[in-house]
């Protein structure tokens, strides 16, 4: 395991882009015709919510980002 130091500031950018991302996912996930794409979105979406909870306890504005 590799420890990465992060400010408060660095951390919600983190949660920022990484929710951006995940709702784009999302979209190409319902709007994708290949079953292998789907499953590695699906796969890559899930990965993306458990950083999502790590980073959590971490974040002053807790879900603020989210909109």
């Amino acid at each position: 395991m590799i420890d990465v130091s992060l400010s408060k500031e660095e951390i919600e950018v983190i949660r920022f882009v990484v929710e951006r991302y995940k709702k784009a996912m999302i979209f190409e996930i319902a709007h994708t015709d290949s079953r292998e794409l789907r499953e590695y979105l699906v796969e890559r979406q899930e990965l993306l919510e458990a950083l999502m909870e790590k980073l959590a306890p971490f974040s002053e504005e807790t879900g603020a980002l989210n909109e």
